[in-house]
């Protein structure tokens, strides 16, 4: 239900015309209406219910459409809440990634001024969830003056600047990481359903285009690319849904880490290959791909790129008391 969904709403046409017009309103509509953002939270805090699988399933088939909308913000929004004993909150919501470039103070009073960085689809939403210190806490972007931006996809990436906002805080205090973990791991669903996209859309090209009397599926150098694509898409997908049951057992610190940093490879190879093998048209407003790829090169740069998952990895390794027990143990506990 949910793929044949994004499938019939979130067409090229409507991808391209977010980009100019902002939030589909129509779209997001539709997505409510099936409790979509929501799906994976709690009922009883005001979500739609469901396992971390079954948001998976819902943000991964929302990727492969490249559907213009703030699921995962919502959604992880969601999380923080319900994490710092807070109800869901209702609407749109997004999150503060906690970017180096962020300026805030709170006052002892309750009171925050400051401005926000890169804050994704922050012009809509009415809700932002961030991470100060050890608690969750919410405010109402009503009182925020907004700075325009977009990502390389053209989705939004705003600057948020409060003065003296009142905020709602979280009674139970939380990991300072679990903004940054959460966000890496939806980030990696999202692009192992655009390469699967990616991968599936490559394909048929190639089997339909006609080049010098027969398709050019048929040239040795044009299914290399096909087959590296299915790899990479084949991997970046086995990667998250193993992470996704280490996060419903325990902390998945190591496993977050490693698939962020192998999903974010993966996305530049396929980027590449499905290029190459598409040639001029894949980066052409009325086709598909570009949306895709577009989405691929801004969601690998989020909530940590290859350089810093990698140098997390590497010091965390670089600390542990056996190296020959990470390698050995098909469970290793890691801690970042």
């Amino acid at each position: 239900m949910v793929e044949q969904f994004f499938a019939e709403k979130s067409g090229t046409e409507v991808v391209a015309q977010a980009e100019i017009g902002g939030l589909p309103a129509g779209l997001w509509s539709a997505a409510v209406e099936l409790g979509l953002p929501l799906v994976g939270l709690p009922e009883s805090v005001g979500g739609s219910g469901g396992s971390l699988l079954d948001a998976v399933t819902v943000q991964r088939a929302a990727a492969r459409h490249a559907a213009p909308l703030p699921l995962a913000e919502t959604y992880l929004a969601g999380r923080l809440a319900t994490a710092g004993g807070l109800p869901v909150p209702s609407g749109i919501a997004t999150v503060a990634p906690g970017s180096p470039r962020d300026d805030v103070r709170r006052t002892d009073d309750g009171f925050l001024s400051g401005t926000f960085h890169d804050v994704p689809w922050g012009s809509a939403a009415s809700v932002l969830a961030a991470v100060l210190g050890d608690r969750v806490v919410l405010l109402d972007i009503s009182d925020a003056e907004i700075g325009g931006g977009t990502d390389l996809a053209g989705q939004p990436r705003e600057s948020l600047t409060f003065s003296e906002a009142r905020t709602i805080d979280g009674d139970n205090p939380v990991d300072a990481r679990i903004l940054s973990k959460l966000g890496a791991f939806l980030r990696s669903v999202q692009m192992s359903g655009a390469m699967e996209s990616a991968s599936t859309l490559t394909r048929r090209y190639v089997s339909d285009r006609v080049q010098f009397g027969r398709p050019v599926a048929q040239f040795q150098a044009v299914q290399q690319h096909i087959v590296t694509l299915a790899q990479m898409a084949s991997m970046s997908t086995l990667a998250v849904d193993r992470t996704a049951h280490a996060l419903i057992r325990g902390d998945a610190d190591f496993e977050v880490s490693a698939t962020k940093l192998v999903v974010s490879q993966n996305a530049l190879v396929s980027v590449r290959a499905a290029h190459q093998a598409h040639g001029a048209i894949g980066m052409t407003r009325e086709y598909r791909l570009q949306q895709l790829t577009r989405r691929l090169h801004a969601w690998r740069s989020e909530f940590g790129d290859e350089i810093a998952s990698a140098t997390q990895l590497g010091e965390a390794v670089a600390a542990s008391p056996s190296l020959h027990r990470l390698i050995t143990d098909p469970e290793p506990t890691l801690k970042l």
